[in-house]
Formats: structure tokens, sequence, C-alpha cells
């Protein structure tokens, strides 16, 4: 019974606060993404918006790696999906400004989707992949020069912290658009919401390896499969699925159904 309840009041405690969150941020996001061209001010208005909807969870983030990005660039981001703290932990540390791949239902929601949309985040329906594909293609071409995507090639969160297949989207539009891969990997974010199909959370670290940039120049579409490869081995090389370790963690390693 106190459990429920617990769990009861972190879920509204968090909705609360990501509802406000979005009424407070999401008409500035709206106003600055329409009419700014690169969408740098609509980016950190989203940064701000994250930031207050994760530190009133107690969530916090942390950078790792040495990877010297070049500012000027885009690039194509892939990083492990954990669960929803991913997206404040990529925003908040990453350091350049991006637009997300989001599936197209997400654009509906009120406030949350309108802000999105507004900022330039990019909209695709999962259900028709060839056209996903194909208008992922030409949003990644388009990018204002400086300007990055980022993506979950894993597709849906993992359950436990570790690496599923990635799916190809996101390196066919590197490839077609001639921009290097960023792998990122994220680590502890499963811990904070272990049980992704409820809004039970543990505040607690978060960190964001950034891995060295891939050059996509070499890679054809006949190639794809070994970039593929390259950037889940240089995501999984510093993954690690039990950060932060037991003497650090905020409470044990839920059991996964076999």
């Amino acid at each position: 019974m106190m459990r429920s309840a617990v769990r009861f009041f972190k879920a509204g405690w968090m909705v609360f606060w990501w509802f406000s969150a979005s009424l407070i941020f999401w008409m500035p996001i709206s106003i600055t993404g329409l009419f700014g061209p690169r969408g740098v001010v609509a980016f950190h208005l989203c940064q701000a918006w994250v930031w207050l909807g994760s530190t009133v969870t107690g969530i916090r983030f942390s950078m790792a790696g040495n990877a010297q990005l070049d500012r000027s660039r885009s690039y194509v981001i892939v990083a492990n999906h954990q669960s929803i703290y991913d997206i404040p932990a990529l925003m908040l540390q990453l350091g350049v400004p991006f637009r997300w791949v989001i599936k197209k239902e997400v654009r509906l929601v009120p406030m949350f989707g309108w802000g999105l949309y507004a900022a330039r985040h990019i909209f695709i329906d999962r259900s028709q992949p060839k056209a996903a594909i194909q208008n992922l293609n030409n949003a990644v071409s388009a990018l204002p020069k400086g300007i990055s995507v980022a993506i979950f090639p894993e597709g849906s969160r993992s359950a436990d912290g570790t690496l599923k297949t990635f799916k190809k989207g996101a390196f066919l539009a590197a490839i077609h658009a001639g921009l290097p891969i960023l792998p990122v990997t994220v680590n502890g974010s499963w811990r904070t919401m272990p049980d992704k199909n409820a809004l039970d959370f543990y505040p607690g670290p978060v960190q964001v390896h950034i891995g060295t940039p891939i050059e996509t120049s070499a890679y054809t579409r006949d190639t794809l499969s070994d970039l593929i490869q390259a950037a889940q081995d240089a995501v999984a090389q510093h993954l690690d699925p039990d950060y932060p370790h037991p003497r650090q963690a905020p409470h044990p390693k839920p059991a996964v159904d076999g």
C-alpha cells in the first residue's frame, strides 16, 4: 500500500512539473522557432524546458569522453535509448544544437508536440518505412550548417540497459547528406525509470559519453552494414549497464522477464 502511494505521488509530481514546464515554454519556443531560420534560440529554450522537468525529479547529468567536435559542422547523432531522460541528457550535455527525429503522433500532443514542431524537429511516419526514410533524407540534407540531427537507432527503449540492434534510417540519411555519425552512449538512465510503461522515477545520475565522429565519405549503400556496425560498436564500447555501480546505485537493478 505504501509503495503504491509513493509511486502514485511520484507520477503525479512528474506529470505536474513536465506539464508546467510545457505551459511555460511552449509559446516562446513556438515563436522563436517559427521566426528563427536556424532554430538555435528555440533549441536553447527547449534546453531550459527539459532542465526544469529533469531537475525537479532529481535527475543529475554528467558528460564523459573527450571528442573534439567541430561546431561549424552538422552531425547525425546516434545514441542508445534507455528512458525518456535520454532526451534531456543529450540536449543538456552535447553542447551542439540539434533536431530530434520524432514519431509523427507526438506532434498532436497539446503544447508539447506543438512546441517541438515549431522548433523544427523532424517528424516521421514510422508506419510507412520507405516514406519515413525519404523524409528523413530530405530533412537531414536540408539542415542549416552547424545544426545536427539526433535519433535513437534502436527504435524503442531498452528495458534493462542492454543495447539492441540499430536500424538503418539514420545511417542512410548520413550517407545521403555526407554527414559524419556522432556516436553517443547514455549510461544510467534506465535506472531512473526502470518500468518504461509507468511514470515511476528514481532520482540519480545519468552519464553521457561523447564518442569520436565517424566520417561517412568512405561508405555507400553497399557498405551500409559496415557503417551501422562501426557506430554500434562505438556506442557499445562505453556502455555500462551497471552504472552507477552498486555502491552508488539509487535502487537495485530490476528483474527482466525472460
